[in-house]
């Protein structure tokens, strides 16, 4: 049974299944990381660690000095590098890859030059615990094959490579591993709109929107839009750090829609006709917060959430305001 498995496997390029009841973890096709490790400047002959990802991080064996980084390795059949001169696997039993911050996405080439086949990746967090336990299928024919997973709720800091049942669990050749620091653009496809926008005494009801993720470095534009405002009146972009519903007078029909302690932008003017549901306001996230260092929630990090909603003057109604929807923001 076993030998039909693998012979069926020889003809698919790889395959991954997860054993994780929560699938925080999930497979990914293959990328360009923000650090990459070839093993092509790591030391000949078996060690116990390299220092990995330009310092970022550290590849070992969990037992003994087994760790080989080497430009070919016969077993059963022999490995060459995917690319570059070396590769690297571990002979005296699993190999561990560590890390010194939070990473999102890993992902590299694997096979085994062993009798056996394939192989557990377990990935943990930053308290040790274990996020999700992967299998990765491919048959031991010395052939390099793209496995690559992503973990959006929460951040890997070590994964632990087992051959499921080659020797001693050893023999996981690696090549080309890549590693993401920050959340991939696929665990938050866009800011998120929410809760109920109230109606202006003149019909208006205002939406707002923003045009990307922002960044918690302020390093790609993040343009928040409220359009569909009362022409030639004053409002605010304001922001906190946790969400709501509430009302917020009566007998208006505006919801309050950020939690307690808030911090206001900038007081700005609609533009538009007076009366009539064309005016808009827009704020540059990153330019206020640039200069204004300090406010609320900094200094932010990658994964936190921001909750921003805008409000406009409406003499006629209660609190003489008219509130927008609003937008959860989740910081690249």
């Amino acid at each position: 049974m076993r030998l039909a498995l693998h012979l069926a496997l020889a003809l698919l390029a790889s395959t991954t299944v997860s054993t994780s009841a929560s699938a925080q973890v999930s497979p990914v096709p293959q990328f360009q990381g923000q650090a990459q490790e070839g093993f092509d400047t790591q030391p000949n002959g078996f060690n116990a660690c390299f220092t990995s990802f330009g310092g970022a991080g550290q590849v070992c064996t969990v037992s003994g000095a087994g760790l080989l980084a080497t430009s070919s390795w016969g077993f059963v059949c022999t490995m060459g590098a995917h690319s570059g001169g070396k590769f690297c696997g571990s002979a005296t039993g699993p190999v561990q890859v560590t890390f010194t911050s939070n990473v999102h996405r890993f992902g590299g080439w694997f096979g085994t030059n062993s009798g056996g086949s394939d192989a557990h990746f377990d990935f943990y967090d930053a308290n040790d615990q274990l996020i999700s336990s992967e299998l990765a299928l491919f048959p031991n024919d010395c052939t390099w094959r793209w496995f690559g997973w992503q973990s959006c709720s929460a951040a890997i800091r070590r994964v632990v490579i087992t051959g499921l049942t080659t020797p001693a669990g050893a023999f996981v050749d690696m090549d080309e591993l890549q590693v993401d620091f920050t959340p991939p653009p696929t665990c938050n496809p866009g800011p998120l709109v929410y809760c109920t926008a109230g109606t202006s005494t003149a019909g208006c009801t205002a939406s707002i929107s923003a045009s990307a993720q922002p960044r918690a470095n302020f390093q790609t534009p993040c343009q928040i839009s409220v359009t569909s405002v009362e022409g030639q009146r004053t409002g605010i972009v304001f922001y906190g750090l946790g969400a709501l519903p509430q009302p917020w007078c009566s007998p208006g029909s505006s919801f309050l829609c950020v939690k307690s302690p808030t911090q206001r932008t900038l007081a700005l003017g609609s533009g538009g006709t007076f009366g009539v549901c064309n005016g808009s306001i827009s704020l540059d996230w990153n330019a206020f917060h640039l200069a204004n260092p300090g406010g609320l929630g900094t200094p932010f990090y990658s994964g936190q959430k921001v909750y921003v909603q805008a409000w406009f003057r409406d003499p006629p109604a209660c609190k003489t305001t008219t509130l927008s929807n609003a937008l959860e923001l989740v910081m690249q």
